[in-house]
């Protein structure tokens, strides 16, 4: 190593000393001090945000994207996914989407098949594209990289459920995503551009648009100066055997991607692990036993937790292995002993069947550290799909996103403990069944009886499996 990386380590080594929980070491990016970080809640806030800055973009726009639809219309805005794309790609931006190829046709991943491709050309389409694959699993991430400048993480698909507003009268799920400026905006870049060339079936069929001599390999990206105060730390799940180079952010811990990242799970339990107050979770799964365990010996410390969790979860999970299901039963019925611990749901105020589904992928500890990102709080999560995630070491930001999130689940109602969430989710039970106004949208989850399907359950996937 040269002595400007000696500079930017020791650099790195004081950031390192001051965090609590200390950072990921064996992860491919360092923390990085000097960013900016704003929290979007829900999809129509999120994407306004995103594609008004894709319309300023000067040089190139980057995508990561996993479910996709390419005809989805953008809110607010009167054109699809796809206008706004080729509109960018029109002006000469380097517009480059890099998409999840599924071995299951027509569950939503764009997979480059003949109709799409015919759709593409139809609409003029110049921007470059690359497909991925990952045996058995899902290329999970959602980016986007701006002109090298401005970046964003996290789990908001683009499909029309996907794109809802704080006030959910629709079927929209309820998502995040965050916007950073700083350093870590090149390390998002830098997995766009590690997954950009080494994407697998562009790579081992030629599958590109509109060509392989047009969606050209790239180069390694550029550092990007300060921006702010915040101090992020990009993190990843990579699969074994998907990607190879050699990463790591000093010489005590490089290693080969062939052996595959574990950062994002790495930074989960140790996050729990250092909570002394409060643990605030927003998920689309709470199904690995590790982590589950890990919350309630949280609460045994003595640490509140609070998880919002989909009040029905996905039929699909029905698929999932019938032991490993079981596992997770388990572990959240013991979760059920623990009297700090508390799960809930959402619904809309004034139509109570009608659950909001929750999309979102959030820890909060200590109103002191957020991590957002693609990762669900399951194994697939944490071994097999490809993630990305933030982890913020920032109490500002922190404790803002908690605040603005129970402004929202709480229809403004006060709340400082799990005892007034629970306050909150009886009265508004009574209060729906006796026809009146509900204090907010919580429903009460028991964990005893979570992720228990009906017999006559479906799950819809099944089709695509068989098929």
């Amino acid at each position: 190593m040269g002595s400007r990386w000696d500079a930017r380590f020791a650099n790195t080594r004081r950031v390192n000393a001051a965090l609590q929980p200390g950072p990921v070491l064996r992860a491919s990016f360092p923390p990085r001090s000097g960013n900016d970080v704003r929290v979007l809640i829900d999809g129509e806030e999120a994407f306004g945000r995103i594609y008004r800055l894709i319309d300023e973009a000067r040089r190139s726009v980057w995508i990561t994207v996993a479910f996709v639809h390419l005809d989805t219309a953008l809110p607010g805005r009167g054109e699809t996914f796809l206008a706004a794309i080729t509109r960018a790609a029109a002006r000469g931006v380097d517009v480059r989407l890099l998409f999840w190829w599924s071995e299951y046709a027509g569950i939503g991943s764009c997979r480059g098949d003949p109709h799409e491709i015919e759709l593409l050309q139809a609409h003029g389409c110049s921007a470059k594209m690359r497909w991925d694959a990952v045996p058995h699993g899902c290329h999970h991430q959602k980016s986007y990289v701006i002109d090298g400048e401005v970046a964003f993480v996290g789990g908001i698909n683009v499909m029309a459920e996907a794109l809802s507003s704080e006030a959910h009268r629709g079927d929209g799920f309820h998502d995040l995503f965050a916007e950073i400026r700083g350093p870590a905006v090149a390390d998002v870049a830098c997995n766009f551009v590690e997954r950009w060339n080494q994407a697998s079936v562009t790579r081992e069929q030629g599958l590109a648009f509109p060509d392989l001599e047009i969606a050209d390999d790239l180069a390694p990206v550029a550092a990007v100066p300060a921006s702010g105060t915040s101090t992020v730390q990009i993190v990843r799940t990579l699969r074994k055997e998907i990607y190879r180079g050699g990463v790591g952010w000093h010489d005590s811990h490089r290693f080969d991607l062939a052996d595959g990242e574990d950062s994002v799970r790495r930074a989960v339990l140790a996050a729990i692990a250092a909570a002394c107050r409060s643990i605030y979770v927003e998920n689309q799964f709470l199904m690995d036993p590790e982590t589950i365990t890990a919350l309630g010996l949280a609460a045994l410390r003595g640490v509140e937790v609070i998880a919002v969790l989909p009040f029905d979860p996905d039929p699909n999970l029905l698929l999932y292995p019938a032991a490993k299901l079981h596992e997770t039963r388990s572990a959240l019925a013991s979760l059920a002993e623990a009297a700090s611990v508390g799960l809930f749901g959402l619904v809309r105020e004034h139509e109570p069947r009608c659950a909001i589904y929750v999309h979102a992928k959030l820890v909060i500890v200590d109103d002191r550290v957020l991590q957002i990102g693609s990762a669900n709080l399951w194994p697939p999560s944490y071994h097999r799909d490809s993630e990305l995630n933030l982890v913020v070491w920032d109490p500002e930001v922190a404790a803002d996103t908690r605040a603005r999130l129970w402004q929202e689940h709480l229809l403004g109602a006060r709340a400082t403990s799990l005892a007034d969430w629970r306050r909150l989710a009886a009265h508004s039970t009574a209060a729906r069944s006796n026809g009146g106004n509900p204090a907010s949208r919580l429903v009460a989850i028991d964990p005893r009886c979570y992720y228990a399907f009906p017999e006559n359950t479906v799950a819809p996937w099944q089709a695509y499996r068989d098929g």
